[in-house]
């Protein structure tokens, strides 16, 4: 694997572990941080882990169980995008290159028939 190849999946996955985390959080401010969905409480907040709203499905009213499924959805459609960023990261320039690669001089050039 090459370095920017590792950044690139570094970025990847912090970039979704930061997702998953926001959403979590967001879920715990649309139910007002209840105290039965756990977490460290600071003052009227609460933290959570990232992905700890899969655990709470089963606390919530039917009714309000959706937000629970969006969130999935949300966290999956974000690791969906990464997956191709990091498959285009992959693929890399398969462009055709002259001359190997690198900037023609004058004998590429003639061999080309440009000239």
């Amino acid at each position: 694997m090459t370095r920017s190849l590792l950044l690139t999946l570094l970025g990847c996955c912090t970039a979704w572990l930061l997702t998953v985390a926001v959403v979590t959080e967001l879920v715990g401010w649309l139910f007002g941080w209840p105290a039965v969905f756990g977490g460290l409480r600071v003052g009227t907040v609460a933290l959570y882990w990232p992905g700890q709203f899969l655990t709470w499905r089963d606390l919530l009213a039917p009714g309000h169980r959706w937000m629970v499924t969006v969130a999935v959805l949300v966290c999956t459609a974000t690791a969906l995008a990464l997956v191709v960023r990091v498959g285009l990261a992959l693929r890399g320039d398969r462009s055709p290159r002259f001359g190997v690669g690198r900037w023609a001089d004058g004998a590429d050039v003639r061999r080309s028939g440009l000239l």
